[in-house]
């Protein structure tokens, strides 16, 4: 092999290949590292988590409400089973219906299922607030509700009407409506009052020091304790006094002798 001068002076010049020259710096290491990780779940993985999510229960997604998971169930009902309608009005049995039954009331007098205009029309005027103050509170209460099955009595004669339609008896409806309302007005007018009386009275009774407003009345406790004047508690103080001094002599009295 022959030596020339210029390959002398290349292998001079050139700088050996050392692994240093071959690497990137250091603080470029961390970025060029590459790592076998995935965003996307393996097959064994996907696996497992579904088997995890199981909870065991068949009946799971079915509901009533949102008639979901009931399609393919089989009803233990036949249609054989199912009780028949007795369409035989002479075959079915007598229902004893009791004649004073609470629900009568909800009826006219004579049990009919509508009133004629004539009979809605046949009412007095309405109870006022002064006539009801002396009213005690089992009337209050009877009146009131005599209101209440009177109110139903116009709306299911109201329902009636609409249902049917081109009958009378609207206007006569509404006046006696207008009559029964403000009844039931005037007893709220009138309970109002006596609440607001009794509120007062107990204010003043808890500032009064004569009344003990947690008696036990069952007891015999009184709920009233007069308070004692001046001259009533001196009477008694005197006759304190007297109880303590001695009772007074029965000796006769001495005749004075005179010269």
């Amino acid at each position: 092999m022959h030596c020339t001068a210029r390959t002398l002076l290349s292998g001079v010049l050139t700088p050996p290949l050392t692994r240093t020259t071959t690497l990137p710096p250091s603080f470029l290491l961390p970025a060029l590292q590459t790592a076998s990780f995935s965003s996307t779940p393996s097959a064994i993985a996907r696996q497992k988590r579904r088997k995890t999510r199981k909870d065991g229960n068949p009946q799971r997604g079915q509901s009533a409400l949102h008639r979901s998971g009931l399609k393919n169930e089989k009803l233990p009902v036949k249609l054989s089973a199912l009780p028949k309608p007795v369409l035989d009005p002479r075959e079915r049995s007598e229902v004893e219906v009791d004649p004073d039954h609470g629900l009568w009331d909800f009826f006219p007098s004579d049990r009919s299922a509508m009133a004629t205009p004539a009979e809605l029309n046949a009412h007095g005027r309405a109870w006022t607030v002064m006539e009801l103050r002396g009213k005690d509170w089992d009337d209050l209460h009877r009146l009131w509700w005599v209101c209440v099955k009177e109110t139903n009595r116009i709306k299911t004669y109201a329902a009636e009407r609409e249902r049917m339609g081109n009958m009378y008896g609207a206007h006569e409806s509404d006046k006696r409506m207008l009559e029964v309302r403000k009844t039931m007005k005037a007893i709220k007018h009138a309970l109002t009052e006596r609440w607001y009386a009794w509120d007062n009275a107990r204010n003043a009774a808890m500032e009064d020091e004569e009344i003990n407003m947690y008696a036990d009345l069952d007891n015999g406790e009184a709920a009233y304790i007069p308070k004692k004047d001046d001259g009533e508690a001196l009477a008694e103080s005197t006759a304190a006094v007297d109880s303590t001094l001695p009772p007074p002599s029965n000796q006769p009295p001495q005749q004075e002798t005179r010269a």
